[in-house]
């Protein structure tokens, strides 16, 4: 994932009570996969592709940004696991 905000491109670091992402800037949070759970962001976090070349290493390219899975969009069903930290 695209460690930027979708909202206003704060950085936006993981939470080690929640298990989630979330933006110190306005407080958008994030599910473990990048869905948007709450705040202003207008789409969930942002993604690069990613391969593994034959030799087994994980490349991936930044080039090109794929953009958020839309504002509800709930795959995992993962709820935060403890208090936020924004």
């Amino acid at each position: 994932m695209y460690q930027k905000c979708p909202h206003l491109g704060c950085r936006v670091p993981s939470c080690t009570s929640s298990q989630w992402f979330e933006c110190p800037c306005h407080g958008s949070q994030y599910n473990r996969v990048g869905e948007k759970k709450a705040g202003p962001a207008p789409r969930g976090m942002d993604h690069f592709a990613l391969t593994i070349s034959s030799s087994g290493d994980v490349v991936i390219d930044t080039g090109t940004v794929y953009p958020g899975q839309p504002i509800g969009t709930n795959t995992t069903g993962q709820e935060a696991e403890g208090p936020h930290c924004v």
